[in-house]
């Protein structure tokens, strides 16, 4: 089986691009708590009013990310955004995942990058969790094709925004018991089988983006990847203890940190835990070559 190529982008991408695009240590100041655990943050300002609902702290976060995405927002220094689309295509990657709610990315495939989006065939989209539901692009002039994987959720859908614990946890149950072959829905298919049948036989259903962590190389750019990101985190222990125990498993997962805003030094047990996870770790810089300074990493580690 080919093993094809999986982009992970978080805030961190968007950030790079975008100008006055917000952190999440900006997001949140306004809460003024010495917490700095986002998904604990979010419960706690939950908690502070009887008028604060889930559905009016997401809008009011992602009001300020709305406001920094759009064409004329995007930091004319950064180069070679327009090649975003042949640089996907000449490394094999067919699926894009994303923890990031808005729609910079699809900004950046359908203006700059000649793709447009097209109706997936039998999606069942979810209304609260994003285990399944994925947007489908397709450049004709390339004939190259991906799904992009909005895993945090989509400010199409508010309710399916993931920030507080319960949410995480249940989004987290839910991955278990896809990993598990438990996974049922009333609407589309099922999951039954075990992700460790799957990856001895090489079969997989392509139901969900989970299943691209034990089959595909996966790049991770621009994710701060705190523990506050428990599902992520979930998600690299499984594929290091299933690969212990499947030799069949043969992908591998890298960590593209930017050298501007990750100090390895000031994150020294994130970078533990991703060496006990086996996860390859390489920075880069944020400059005017930043898309392809990502690209070469990706670039060097498939050939």
């Amino acid at each position: 089986m080919e093993i094809t190529n999986t982009l992970v982008l978080g805030n961190g991408f968007s950030r790079s691009i975008f100008k006055g695009m917000p952190s999440w240590e900006c997001l949140f100041k306004k809460y003024d708590s010495v917490i700095k655990n986002y998904t604990i943050l979010y419960e706690v300002s939950l908690l502070k009013g009887k008028e604060n609902t889930d559905n009016k702290v997401k809008r009011e976060l992602i009001r300020e990310i709305e406001e920094s995405h759009s064409l004329d927002k995007i930091d004319e220094n950064v180069l070679d955004l327009k090649k975003i689309g042949e640089y996907l295509a000449q490394n094999n990657i067919y699926n894009i995942i994303t923890t990031n709610y808005d729609k910079g990315i699809e900004l950046i495939l359908c203006d700059i990058c000649g793709y447009e989006e097209i109706e997936p065939k039998d999606l069942v989209k979810e209304e609260i969790y994003s285990i399944r539901t994925y947007k489908e692009y397709i450049n004709r002039k390339s004939c190259h094709q991906l799904k992009l994987w909005k895993i945090h959720g989509d400010i199409d859908r508010i309710k399916s925004i993931t920030l507080g614990f319960d949410q995480y946890c249940g989004s987290l149950s839910k991955l278990s018991e896809y990993i598990k072959g438990n996974y049922k829905s009333d609407k589309g298919p099922v999951c039954n089988v075990h992700m460790k049948q799957k990856c001895k036989m090489q079969k997989f259903d392509n139901l969900s983006w989970v299943e691209l962590f034990f089959y595909t190389n996966v790049y991770i750019v621009g994710l701060a990847l705190d523990f506050s990101e428990v599902d992520i985190w979930w998600l690299l222990n499984k594929h290091v203890r299933i690969k212990r125990e499947v030799p069949e498993v043969q992908n591998n997962i890298y960590y593209i940190f930017n050298n501007q805003y990750d100090n390895k030094e000031e994150k020294k047990e994130i970078y533990e835990a991703l060496e006990a996870f086996q996860v390859e770790c390489q920075g880069i810089d944020s400059n005017e070559n930043y898309i392809t300074n990502i690209f070469n990493i990706i670039n060097s580690t498939i050939y």
